[in-house]
Formats: structure tokens, C-alpha cells, sequence
């Protein structure tokens, strides 16, 4: 072992002593997210084994075995992800439940990798979080990278021993890192090397593929050659669809049933009607998709023109989808389709959820949403229904009637709870509340009473963001607040607007994601 991470290593057990006189007792930090194979924690002098669930405390020091990995979730939102073979070192940690100036986090890479998504801590006031390694210090920008510490253990991209050194690659936002030598900033996709205590960072040119871990290199490669199979199959079927779906036309057949109102499985086409809207064989198709990312909550409604949904139709569920001219767009490729349902009838509608493996594209983001795509479809509601709505037509209540669960970004799947809409088809506007929970937290999500309907585009809908609105509780310790953003979309379904499909979600840096759709159906006296 060389003198200067002799040196530094015992600077850092001095400094984790003194921590430890500083407080009373440790705080609690955290929590495993995961354990797999051999997983524990040096507290206090003695080492426990850790399972999923333990609890992780200021002064820890998390050791992960051979081909053994963990996942920690800190009380800030925070993530760290440590490969096999690694120490973790959480150094000092205290959150007050904001960013304050009091709440704060050191960490240190004391052998092997890690890949971490920060938390609230360091967001709004960058010094108060550092991650230490025996040769430099990482500072951030609100980000995700992942980290690893070489010492004659990682092999290089030709089979060989790469370089003794810290390693990283940065995913999203920017990080500095310091050293005796100088400070320098990296951004997205670039990777960095510091060869000792006092050289300052190198940019690399390749990216390591020891960066990434070697078990999710495998897993990667089999999910690569799946998707290519699975896209095969699909294109082979998709052709064996479309000739279905032509022949069908020309025998001049629309009989086919609408949203569960018979027997007969949902087929749809790339062909349109005489309005533009996409043709299930006649029928205006409507749909609407929730997921949320590290940029926002998506909630998009959508039918008519610019739009493509392409079904299985097989089993009727929602294989891929394009909106508004392909501004978001989803394909499930091999992902499961999870907690599927539907309600029969006119205004009726059919739902469930891509689980893993789903990628889409929104707002600048691709990729596989944490939260999964939930999704329903259904048959539109003419526009022309609001020519002819009589003056009575004032507080027509929707109630909620099914749906997939809602899910956060960690994947736990939770329940609706209530929710109810009112609507006022001569003044054209909607109000109403969803609510639900996942793990333990409460959502509320308002929507405005005097929300305008929108009439256009093929489908009667509306669509609601808040900036610091709706609410949130929590049963873990009788808390709640604020929710930093959410959002609620809808549309209506059926031949006199029987029902309207929603979807709903959250963003929030201390709670995290959420997503979820459900269906409503009228239950006025009289309905329409």
C-alpha cells in the first residue's frame, strides 16, 4: 500500500472517530433498497450482514463480496448503486427533510464502484455534498455518474489490467473533480481518469467498459439480443396484421368491437377515416399514456389527427404509440403488460401497464421510464356532441371505475384511493380530485374547479400542470407538503361522453416519481 492512500485512509478513519464524538447517537441515513449475495456493514467496529430493508447510519461502512451487489436509498431521494467488491464509506450525513445549509453529505469510494443518482442534498447548494476517493474528491452539479476505484482489478477494453486510478462517467448533469493537482468539470457521456493524489483529472477519449458493472453487461447483451428477435417477430407480424386489417376493409367488414363492447379482439391498422383520425375501421380511436422521468411528468391524452397506436391484436393492449406528431412516442418492445383490465360497453376502455424494458421519448428524454408506461384506449366521443348539449347538462359526476395501479420510480405498485370529476358541458369545464398512494405516501392531485375542455385535434379533453400544488402525506412518520409537480390529463370515451379516460403523475426531488392512469364513468341520474 503506498503512503499517500496510507495516509489517506487513516485521515479518514480520524475524521469518521470525531464524527462519531460529534453526535450522541448516528443518524439513521438511509436504507437497502437491495442485498444480493454477500452484503454487510462495519458499524461501530463489528460487521453485520445487511438484507434488504436494513437500515443504513451515519458512519457505516457498506461491503458488498464477490459477484454480491447492493442498492441504498438515502432519506433525501439519493441512490447508490455498488457493485461486487466494493466499500462504501457514509462519512457524515444529516437531512433536515430540505436544503438548508444544515442538511449535508460526505461519502467515500473506499474500494471497487458505484453508480449514484444524488438527492435532494446538493441540488440547491452544491458544497454541501462530496464524494471522496483515496486520489481525488467528486463535487456535483445535480447528477447521476457512476464511480470505480482501481487497484490492479479491472480489465481493460483488450483483456488486459487497466491502470491503477479512479475512473468515472457522467450520465446526467456535470461533476468536478478536485485533487491537489487542479479541478476540472465533467459533463453528460464524458469520462474521466485521475491517476494519482496529484494529477488533476484526464478526459478520456473511450469510455472503460469496466465503468459498467460486468453481471449488467451480460444482462445487457441478452436484453439486446431478445429486443432484436422480439423487433423481428413484431415486423413479421406486424405485415401478417396489416394484409388482415386490408382484406378486411375491402370486404367492406366494420363490425369490428369498440373498446370491450364485444367479443371480438381490438384491430388496428395504419389506415384512417374520412376525418383524419386513426381508423379502427371507422371508429375514432383515443388513448392516453402516463410515465414519469428526471424532467417531468407525462400525461398526454390524445386521438384524431397526429396520432398512431398500434395495438396487439391478439390481446388487445397498446404496443406502440405516437402523439401529437410523434412529440412523445413510446414502443414496448419486450416489456411485460402488467395489470390489464376493462370496462364493457359504450365508454368503455381498455388499460394496463409496460412494465421494465419500455423505452419512449418526451421532452428530450429517451429511455425506459423507472415508473413504467401505464396506458388505456378506448372509442372518442364525437366532437359535434357539444352542438347539441342541453342547459340541464351542468354537474354530470364521473366516478372512478378502474384502472392499472399507480407505481413510483422504485417500480412498488400502490392503489386508487377516491377520486370524482364534475362536469359542466354548457360552460365546457371540469373539476375534480385524484388520489392515491404508493409505499406508504398520499397523493392528491386537483383539478381546478372552472378547468376549460378543449374541443379540437379529434377528441373533447383537458389537460392540468401545478407548480408547487396538490399535497402529499406520509404514513412513515406523519408528515406531508407540497407537491413539487404534477399533472392530470383526460379524455372523454364513448358515443355521449359515458366515460373519461385520466392520467395522472408526479415529480418531486425528495419523493420522487410517480404514474398512473384510471377510467371514470358517469353516474349521474340521466347520464348522457
Amino acid at each position: 500500500m503506498n503512503s499517500a492512500r496510507t495516509n489517506w485512509l487513516r485521515a479518514l478513519v480520524l475524521f469518521g472517530v470525531a464524527l462519531a464524538g460529534t453526535h450522541a447517537a448516528a443518524q439513521t441515513a438511509g436504507r437497502v433498497l437491495l442485498a444480493a449475495g454477500e452484503v454487510s456493514v462495519l458499524r461501530a467496529g463489528t460487521e453485520i450482514a445487511l438484507a434488504t430493508g436494513a437500515e443504513i447510519m451515519t458512519g457505516d461502512i457498506v461491503r458488498t463480496g464477490e459477484a454480491s451487489s447492493a442498492q441504498l436509498r438515502f432519506t433525501d431521494a439519493g441512490i447508490v448503486a455498488m457493485r461486487a467488491k466494493s466499500r462504501f464509506h457514509v462519512a457524515d450525513y444529516r437531512f433536515t427533510g430540505a436544503d438548508d445549509g444544515v442538511s449535508g453529505a460526505t461519502f467515500a469510494l473506499l474500494e471497487g464502484g458505484l453508480r449514484t443518482l444524488t438527492g435532494l442534498i446538493g441540488r440547491g447548494r452544491q458544497d454541501r455534498y462530496r464524494m471522496a476517493t483515496p486520489l481525488a474528491s467528486v463535487g456535483i452539479r445535480g447528477t447521476t455518474y457512476a464511480l470505480v476505484y482501481c487497484q490492479k482489478d479491472c480489465e481493460d477494453d483488450e483483456g488486459g489490467i487497466a491502470a491503477d486510478g479512479a475512473y468515472g462517467l457522467v450520465f446526467e448533469g456535470r461533476v468536478a473533480v478536485a485533487n491537489a493537482g487542479g479541478e476540472r468539470e465533467f459533463g453528460p457521456e464524458e469520462a474521466f481518469f485521475v491517476a494519482d493524489a496529484s494529477t488533476p483529472a484526464q478526459a478520456l477519449a473511450t469510455r472503460p467498459r469496466f465503468l459498467r458493472d460486468r453481471l449488467e453487461a451480460r444482462a445487457r447483451r441478452e436484453e439486446r439480443r431478445e429486443q432484436i428477435e422480439a423487433r423481428q417477430q413484431a415486423i413479421m407480424e406486424r405485415r401478417e396484421q396489416v394484409a388482415k386489417a386490408t382484406a378486411v376493409l375491402d370486404a367492406r367488414l366494420g363490425n369490428v368491437a369498440v373498446a370491450g363492447a364485444g367479443s371480438a379482439p381490438i384491430v388496428v391498422a395504419d389506415l384512417r377515416d374520412s376525418s383524419g383520425n386513426i381508423a379502427l375501421f371507422g371508429v375514432g380511436l383515443g388513448a392516453g399514456v402516463a410515465f414519469s422521468t428526471v424532467n417531468a411528468p407525462y400525461t398526454v391524452v390524445d386521438g384524431g389527427k397526429g396520432t398512431v397506436i398500434q395495438l396487439d391484436a391478439e390481446r388487445g393492449f397498446v404496443d406502440r404509440f405516437s402523439f401529437n406528431d410523434g412529440a412523445q412516442a413510446g414502443d414496448r418492445q419486450t416489456a411485460p403488460v402488467l395489470d390489464s383490465g376493462r370496462i364493457e360497453g359504450d365508454g368503455g376502455a381498455i388499460w394496463g401497464r409496460w412494465g421494465p424494458g419500455a423505452v419512449v421519448s418526451a421532452g428530450g428524454f429517451t429511455g425506459a421510464p423507472s415508473t413504467g408506461v401505464h396506458f388505456f384506449f378506448g372509442a372518442l366521443t364525437p366532437e359535434s356532441l357539444f352542438g347539441v348539449v342541453p342547459a340541464a347538462a351542468t354537474a354530470v359526476r364521473y366516478e372512478y371505475a378502474g384502472g392499472p395501479r399507480p407505481t413510483d420510480e422504485r417500480g412498488n405498485a400502490g392503489q386508487f384511493l377516491a377520486g370524482s370529476f364534475i362536469v359542466n358541458f354548457l360552460q365546457r369545464s371540469i373539476s375534480g380530485t385524484v388520489s392515491y398512494s404508493v409505499d406508504a405516501v398520499t397523493y392528491s392531485l386537483p383539478v381546478p374547479n372552472g378547468t376549460a375542455l378543449n374541443v379540437g385535434r379529434g377528441f373533447i379533453g383537458f389537460n392540468v400542470v401545478g407548480e408547487r400544488a396538490g399535497s402529499w402525506s406520509c404514513a412513515c412518520n406523519n408528515t406531508g407538503g407540497i407537491l413539487e409537480r404534477y399533472s392530470v390529463s383526460g379524455l372523454f370515451l364513448g358515443s355521449r361522453a359515458q366515460g373519461i379516460g385520466v392520467s395522472f403523475g408526479t415529480e418531486d426531488n425528495r419523493l420522487g416519481r410517480t404514474a398512473g392512469v384510471g377510467i371514470f364513468r358517469c353516474v349521474s341520474r340521466g347520464c348522457r
